[in-house]
C-alpha cells in the first residue's frame, strides 16, 4: 500500500457494513455496469447478507447506547455486541474473555437487557 495513509478508524457492526458495501455496488453499476465490485467486495456483502441481523440504523443505535451505557465498553466492543447479540451471562463472558474488563453478571444483565430490545424476533 504505497503511497497510502490511514485517515480514520472506526469499527462497524456486520449491518453498518453492509449498507456501505450495498451503497458501493451502486456506485459501482453506475460506472462500470459489467463489474460493479471487486472480487472481494463481493465476497463481503455475501457475507454481510446473511449475518446481518439488524437495520443499519437499529445498529447505530444500538451502538451508541452500549457505548454511553459502561464507560468500559468501547466501539470495538459496542461493534461485537451488536454483531452477536448475546442471550446471557455466559455469551457476554466469552465476548469479554480477552478485555481488560470483565462485566459483573448485574452489569452483563443490564447489557443483554438493553440488546433484548432490538433482537428480531425469531
Amino acid at each position: 500500500m504505497i503511497g497510502r495513509k490511514k485517515l480514520e478508524e472506526s469499527y462497524l457492526s456486520v449491518s453498518e457494513a453492509k449498507e456501505l458495501l450495498e451503497r458501493r455496488r451502486e456506485e459501482g453499476m453506475a460506472e462500470n455496469p459489467e463489474e460493479p465490485m471487486f472480487y472481494e467486495a463481493k465476497i463481503s456483502l455475501e457475507h454481510a447478507e446473511k449475518f446481518a441481523t439488524l437495520k443499519p440504523e437499529e445498529a447505530r443505535e444500538l451502538k451508541e447506547k452500549l457505548m454511553g451505557l459502561f464507560e468500559w465498553i468501547d466501539e470495538r466492543t459496542a461493534a461485537k455486541l451488536v454483531d452477536l447479540l448475546p442471550e446471557d451471562y455466559f455469551d457476554i463472558r466469552v465476548i469479554f474473555a480477552k478485555e481488560a474488563h470483565m462485566p459483573t453478571k448485574e452489569e452483563a444483565e443490564e447489557i443483554v437487557k438493553l440488546i433484548d430490545g432490538y433482537r428480531p424476533l425469531k
